[in-house]
């Protein structure tokens, strides 16, 4: 709060804190339980994998490989050259920490020709957030997945997503199915005209938008104007104990300014 100091600018922060979206870590494994007792369940049962219908994921995935493979293997949307605390990593270690998902059907995507050659049938790709699906499409290109991904049952399950990256994903994708546990839409936008974070009767989001766009320039927080917003201008406050994505407001993670101490870590 020491970051603020007029009336207005604390006033700003007030409403930005009452739009937050927060996901603790136990809120977090939560929407990881969501996933494989309904989201997943629900894709299999409306669009069947050539396993049929899996109602039982996390028995399936916590089987040792003494008693067989399960045929399903957890994809972490990565790259080789990212490093351990990307979040797809820590997606995985709450997996295996929480719900006992065995390591052993977790892979990496350049591991996939090697485990479709073995006999694995279901590949989910697991990640936190989707904000415009550029993060996946890059795993894609940089591991040469796109001609893979058509022949094989993939499918795409972050814990949050907004509409506009899925939209995206299944017209870049046409074979991948992209199911997210929470979905964001344009009211989740906080400077949208469908945002109530300034909805007070005195001002707007055309008129909190360009507040903030002052006060970044007063704060020294130095971003490109497509980046004002988040990566994406989705302009996001959407954040996970582990990370904030980049397509949340700079205001919230940006720890570039010398005098300016972020809420969240990126």
């Amino acid at each position: 709060m020491a970051n603020f100091t007029s009336d207005e600018e604390r006033y700003f922060a007030a409403c930005l804190l009452d739009s937050l979206v927060y996901r603790s870590t136990a809120q977090t494994v939560a929407l990881i339980n969501q996933l494989f007792q309904r989201v997943l369940p629900d894709l299999t049962r409306l669009d069947p994998s050539p396993l049929g219908y899996v109602d039982d994921w996390l028995s399936l995935l916590r089987r040792p490989r003494s008693q067989g493979d399960p045929a399903i293997r957890l994809v972490a949307v990565v790259q080789q050259s990212d490093p351990p605390t990307k979040s797809a990593y820590i997606v995985a270690r709450l997996m295996k920490r929480h719900l006992k998902v065995r390591e052993s059907w977790i892979i990496k995507p350049w591991e996939l020709s090697t485990h479709i050659e073995a006999g694995a049938k279901v590949f989910i790709f697991i990640d936190d957030f989707l904000g415009t699906g550029g993060q996946f499409e890059k795993v894609v290109a940089a591991e040469q997945l796109k001609p893979i991904l058509k022949h094989g049952y993939f499918a795409y399950a972050p814990l949050a997503a907004h509409v506009r990256g899925v939209g995206h994903l299944e017209g870049r994708f046409r074979s991948l199915r992209v199911r997210a546990v929470e979905s964001l839409n344009s009211s989740h936008s906080l400077f949208h005209r469908d945002s109530k974070c300034f909805d007070d009767g005195q001002n707007t989001p055309e008129s909190a938008k360009a507040f903030y766009y002052r006060l970044l320039r007063r704060k020294g927080i130095r971003v490109t104007a497509a980046r004002r917003g988040g990566f994406g201008h989705l302009q996001l406050a959407y954040v996970f104990e582990h990370a904030a994505p980049n397509n949340c407001l700079p205001l919230l993670w940006w720890s570039s300014a010398p005098d300016f101490r972020p809420l969240f870590d990126r």
